[in-house]
């Protein structure tokens, strides 16, 4: 199953605790593996993407997340599955990508690497994903097509909160807010 979270400040608060309120809130999501990064934006403020796993691709330690592309620092958060993403892997590595882990976490990196967010329309399957680009300081938060995978969002004055999994009552004052 896993999950996904992220929160966006415009103002640093120092707090890491809506996050890790909302990677607890998914422990049953993900039993395998947690993890989360912080992020200072140039513009200010921080960004923050967690990951909890329930390892079904890829059982080794190479599919922990955050995962990072180290060729262009790009950090990614993700939950589903790519269906397709042995052909893609396959396009990449004739392209001269090389692969360290066997799961679609990495390909969909690739992807981005190559395609940019054009990669996208190549993923055939069911997720929920966001992708923080540090050289163009973007954050890129997607679901699938049909929403299989919902990705439930607030948008609140200075603030942005993102959960795969969390409902709107998880949006309390001690989690959300």
């Amino acid at each position: 199953m896993c999950g996904i979270c992220g929160c966006w400040e415009a103002h640093d608060s120092g707090q890491s605790e809506p996050l890790v309120a909302m990677l607890r809130q998914m422990i049953p999501r993900g039993p395998d593996d947690e993890g989360w990064m912080e992020f200072r934006p140039r513009s200010g403020g921080s960004l923050r993407l967690g990951a909890r796993r329930l390892a079904i691709q890829d059982l080794s330690l190479a599919g922990h997340q955050p995962m990072k592309d180290p060729a262009t620092g790009s950090w990614l958060v993700f939950n589903g599955e790519i269906f397709n993403f042995q052909e893609l892997r396959q396009q990449l590595e004739a392209l001269g990508h090389q692969f360290r882990s066997n799961g679609d976490t990495e390909v969909l990196l690739a992807g981005y690497r190559e395609w940019g967010e054009d990669c996208i329309q190549r993923l055939r399957g069911m997720f929920a994903f966001a992708l923080w680009d540090p050289a163009r300081q973007t954050l890129l938060v997607v679901r699938d097509r049909l929403g299989v995978k919902p990705l439930y969002y607030a948008a609140l004055p200075g603030r942005f909160r993102s959960c795969e999994r969390c409902s709107r009552a998880d949006w309390s004052p001690g989690g959300w807010t």
